[in-house]
């Protein structure tokens, strides 16, 4: 009887092996993250953690090749998983339906083989370039344009990241909106399905090779259908990037993000400070009158109005865990599983790594 990935046996330095043991994380599953998984889990790839916070929706449809019109309404990480197993029924499937620094943690990153980043905006590339750096972590980036796209090899965490490209004023850009009043827009551009697939290609033919333990080429990879090419770019390490400062010291803690901020707290120094990578709402406040009301947890993005003066609502935030209720459970904050938190002490900054479950 014919094995499934014969075929691919015969290719010369194929290890089907490897990539059955390789574990893989994904973020962002639009149509560069329906490709590069596809291309995956018909490779044969064994563990696949998959990262988005979206639902699908109809636009999807022309170029999300993993999506279907009865996939309509549902998270992209579920319907995604879903045909992956059906590609490849071998593969093992973690969702993540959360943004990247909700869903991922950093300690995830550092132990995966790879990370494929497939995020659709310079802010978000960033945010995954700079965690990935802190734990140095193997990661290859892809981004598409309308008429083809980039891929950037970062295999080497010794050698240039994302950030070394970028001018400083471009490494601060950021997701975050200016005011608590000003709501995060989100800027669509156009994108055709051949350009996503053009990119999603390069990006999973690179991954695979390098799971296997096969050369690949470093720097940028350009591809440009309108002239027909794609180039390679010699990217250099900035020695002034901010981001290659990598985590040390980090020390293990026997909790995991479902257990509860008092337990944090009794894993660690009398006189600390836990700390988030990412703002949590402590409270609501009304512009407008003297109304506030105690809301922990994180920010939403749908507008409360003031029961008083129905104007709506400011959070205020806080990134210290000090005053959050002792009950709360750390995945109800944000916190990702094995996620490294850093923890203000009286000598600075220690790190402190969650375990699994």
């Amino acid at each position: 009887m014919n094995n499934r990935f014969d075929r691919h046996t015969l290719i010369p330095g194929w290890s089907q092996d490897r990539l059955s043991s390789s574990s893989v994380i994904i973020t962002g599953m639009g149509a560069l993250g329906n490709e590069v998984s596809r291309l995956l889990a018909m490779s044969g790839v064994g563990d696949l953690i998959i990262c988005d916070y979206d639902w699908v929706e109809e636009s999807n449809l022309s170029r999300m090749i993993l999506f279907r019109q009865t996939d309509i309404g549902r998270l992209k990480v579920e319907a995604a998983a879903e045909k992956l197993q059906e590609l490849w029924p071998g593969i093992r499937v973690q969702t993540r339906p959360f943004p990247l620094v909700h869903g991922i943690g950093m300690a995830e990153l550092r132990d995966a083989d790879l990370v494929l980043g497939c995020l659709d905006s310079r802010a978000a590339r960033l945010q995954l370039a700079g965690r990935c750096q802190l734990v140095k972590a193997k990661y290859i980036d892809g981004g598409t344009h309308p008429w083809g796209g980039e891929v950037r090899l970062y295999l080497d965490p010794e050698g240039p990241c994302y950030g070394c490209s970028l001018a400083e004023k471009d490494r601060a850009v950021s997701d975050i909106p200016w005011s608590c009043l000003q709501a995060a827009e989100e800027t669509k551009i156009g994108a055709a399905v051949p350009s996503s697939a053009l990119v999603g290609t390069w990006m999973g033919i690179m991954a695979v090779r390098f799971l296997m333990g096969l050369a690949c080429p470093a720097g940028i990879l350009r591809v440009d259908a309108t002239r027909g090419t794609t180039v390679n770019v010699e990217q250099k390490k900035d020695p002034g990037c901010m981001m290659h400062s990598p985590l040390e010291k980090v020390k293990g803690i026997p909790i995991s993000n479902a257990n509860s901020v008092e337990d944090l707290k009794k894993c660690l120094p009398a006189v600390s400070t836990p700390l988030v990578w990412s703002p949590i709402q402590e409270r609501l406040e009304c512009p407008g009158c003297d109304y506030r009301e105690v809301s922990w947890g994180l920010p939403s993005k749908a507008k409360e109005l003031c029961p008083r003066c129905s104007r709506v609502l400011r959070p205020r935030t806080t990134l210290e865990l000090v005053s959050v209720p002792g009950d709360m459970e750390l995945a109800a904050l944000g916190i990702p599983p094995r996620e490294i938190l850093a923890v203000r002490v009286q000598q600075g900054i220690e790190w402190y790594e969650l375990q699994n479950e």
